[in-house]
């Protein structure tokens, strides 16, 4: 046992180092219970473990035959078992609420107990022998180190689409564990949430001595969407997480150790519980008196496939608990009297953090804002102090709150249990947007901030807290400032956004056209990057969002380069012109949204945002006095640019169409000091509108031409 215990313990610390990035798999309908497909699939990676696993089984078997001996359904203890959820999420509907963790240990504490809704469905000749567990699963209020803690970790990580062991790691139990240190799981029942656990609604390993009980591989992993009830959940599967746990405390499926329900070998595959008739398994409701083995099929247990679980068998309780009190994985001390004290599971919790969440963090002044209190442990009272808020204090464990004035509004909760408190602050937490925003045309090069946000222009998303967008005067296109996101090497596919403030369009004309430009520079680390830019505008001060722009590979950045990209020159950047703004946008209240999602890629700037409408554009930008005429005007097919020149300029003139596409470089390079003249052919132009811009000295002009 020695020998294995440590090839365990050696395969998952040195393979851990191996693990690879994965990309997003489509997630479809699960598999109901993914359970022998993760255990064969460890086993047939390291056959040593099945081995080990042969033995925990054998020895198993006779502790549960002794149990059976002298174990009474009337006569026997209760045990607490503290357990701690690990949500995985990329910012989606899988970051399942608080709300709807607690309904899922609801439900499964009622599983183990006999205390289930549709207990009273169960059918007559089941009915005597239900069972209960007699386990209450209770949230740790400590972490591993000793420190208070609500029992609930979320972590921003791509693994949220997990593939079980590959190449011996686990990549979501080592995310997690990185981001929120190791939960050891002779210690906790660990449960990670995911949107797709290896293709099935839940999955676990039985208790083992072949994986180290001091670490994490053996916990529960289940998709958010059948966790509980409510929330991303429903009703009809309520009863997962219990099948989950009762294969945790070593349960098999009626029909056997298999995952092939309906077949009709498995009549010759017995469970290991006395009271469970042989059976092939049931997907469906379709006959609760079904016999599929010439016996009487308990349909409605909790270990079948059905969906109308009911029930737990008495042989099945006795099971579960030999297992909570063998030493395979050491389950033997997740209930000890000293676990329960050093999990903070013996009693209600210490009052050790106000915290709160609000559903929104910008709004237009006259806006409200919902915000809830999730302060921990046995919080009594609680008092709200909202900073330009109406009102401006509250009581309520839930208040709405109405801002009518524009600013950055601190927020401070105050919470207690009638002895202690506890209090928090955060400083500039409501940003309030004026309804009517600035008016046009809209320029931003940067060049008036000190810091970047300021909650007034731009607000920022960060989704996994990391590496943010910044103020750089080194790499710009235009002028001394830019914004850089130094993302090389990030690769946890969060989003990083800049969004705007907000800008009044309601007195463009209907049928004029939006222009929208900005710059960028950006160079691939890899060709397989998998890296975006995504453009998003908003015609309600952000409460919804319209995506315009999506641009990745090669059309992001076609070249590639494996070292950190810096922009060394104006021919390093691209412009970007957004052409389906559409009348329905042209609110007082418009914003927009420019959003990165990384993928182990490389450092990406922004400079020089452009909005305006087409009837502007022969005012936008006049910075540059270059004396420039253009003749013939209307265009002929042969066209003459003149302009005054500085020495040592370069100069960029490029051709736009009225919807702010760019057409052509009419000329690019240095030009003469004073007077220059440019021969254009524009014989292959439409009739229409156009814009020529000129770029030089960090300075722009535009000029508006027609061609009849």
């Amino acid at each position: 046992m020695k020998k294995t215990t440590l090839l365990t313990t050696l395969a998952f610390a040195c393979l851990m180092a191996n693990a690879q990035t994965h990309s997003h798999i489509d997630v479809t309908d699960p598999s109901p219970c993914g359970t022998t497909e993760a255990t064969q699939k460890v086993f047939d990676q390291f056959p040593e473990f099945a081995v080990q696993d042969s033995i925990d089984q054998a020895n198993f078997e006779i502790e549960y035959r002794n149990y059976i001996e002298s174990w009474s359904p009337d006569d026997r203890s209760s045990y607490v078992v503290p357990i701690v959820v690990h949500v995985v999420h990329l910012e989606g509907s899988e970051n399942i609420t608080d709300e709807q963790i607690y309904d899922a240990i609801a439900h499964l504490n009622a599983d183990f107990n006999k205390e289930n809704d549709d207990l009273g469905f169960t059918i007559p000749e089941f009915a005597g022998i239900t069972g209960a567990n007699d386990i209450e699963f209770r949230l740790a209020t400590k972490d591993p180190g000793g420190n208070c803690h609500s029992g609930i970790t979320r972590t921003f990580s791509e693994t949220t689409y997990d593939e079980g062991l590959v190449d011996g790691s686990h990549a979501i139990v080592e995310a997690v564990e990185d981001a929120q240190g190791n939960w050891p799981q002779n210690k906790y029942m660990n449960i990670f949430v995911c949107i797709d656990p290896s293709g099935n609604a839940g999955y676990t390993y039985r208790p083992g001595n072949w994986y180290p009980a001091n670490k994490m591989y053996g916990s529960i992993f289940m998709r958010h969407d059948y966790m509980g009830g409510i929330g991303t959940s429903n009703a009809g599967r309520v009863h997962t997480l219990g099948h989950e746990a009762g294969h945790w405390f070593n349960l098999s499926h009626p029909w056997g150790n298999n995952n092939s329900p309906g077949n009709p070998a498995s009549c010759d595959i017995d469970d290991g519980v006395d009271d469970t008739p042989n059976t092939i398994g049931w997907d469906n409701c379709s006959d609760l008196y079904g016999a599929t083995c010439g016996s009487l099929d308990n349909v409605q247990n909790i270990m079948d496939y059905s969906y109308c679980s009911t029930m737990f068998t008495e042989g099945q309780a006795a099971r579960v608990q030999t297992a909570l009190l063998g030493s395979r994985a050491e389950r033997y001390k997740l209930s000890a009297p000293s676990n329960l004290a050093l999990t903070g599971v013996d009693g209600p919790g210490d009052l050790c953090e106000a915290i709160f969440t609000s559903n929104l963090r910008v709004v237009c002044d006259g806006g409200s804002i919902d915000f809830e209190d999730h302060s921990y442990h046995s919080v009594s009272s609680r008092s709200w102090t909202f900073e330009g808020g109406s009102p401006s204090t509250s009581t309520s464990e839930t208040p709405t709150i109405t801002y009518n004035t524009p600013g950055a509004y601190s927020v401070t909760l105050t919470v207690t249990n009638g002895g202690d408190s506890e209090t928090i602050t955060k400083e500039d937490y409501i940003v309030v947007l004026p309804e009517v925003g600035t008016s046009l045309p809209y320029k931003e090069g940067f060049e008036s901030f000190t810091s970047f946000p300021d909650n007034d222009r731009f607000v920022m998303e960060n989704d996994a807290d990391d590496v943010a967008w910044e103020l750089t005067d080194e790499y710009t296109y235009g002028g001394s400032k830019a914004l850089v996101l130094k993302n090389f090497g990030v690769d946890n596919k969060s989003k990083d956004a800049i969004i705007s403030g907000t800008i009044d369009l309601s007195d463009v004309d209907p049928d004029d056209d939006i222009i929208f430009n900005f710059k960028y520079a950006y160079e691939r680390r890899y060709g397989s990057n998998d890296e975006y830019i995504r453009f998003f505008i908003s015609d309600d001060c952000g409460e919804t969002w319209a995506l315009r722009k999506n641009l990745g590979g090669d059309d992001l950045g076609p070249e590639i380069n494996a070292e950190e990209f810096f922009p060394s020159s104006i021919a390093d950047w691209r412009q970007v012109n957004i052409t389906t703004i559409n009348s329905s946008y042209y609110t007082e209240n418009f914003r927009f949204k420019i959003e990165f999602q990384n993928d182990l890629g490389n450092n990406i700037f922004i400079d020089n945002i452009n909005l305006y409408p087409s009837a502007m554009a022969s005012i936008e930008d006049s910075e540059l006095d270059l004396g420039v005429k253009v003749y013939p005007h209307p265009l002929s097919d042969a066209t003459t640019i003149t302009l005054n020149a500085e020495a040592g300029e370069t100069y960029n003139l490029i051709l736009f169409n009225a919807l702010g596409e760019q057409i052509s470089t009419v000329y690019n390079g240095e030009l003469s000091p004073g007077n220059n003249s440019i021969d254009w052919s524009t014989e292959d132009l439409a009739k229409g509108m156009y814009i020529l811009r000129i770029e030089a000295a960090n300075k722009v002009q535009s000029i508006k031409l027609i061609k009849d």
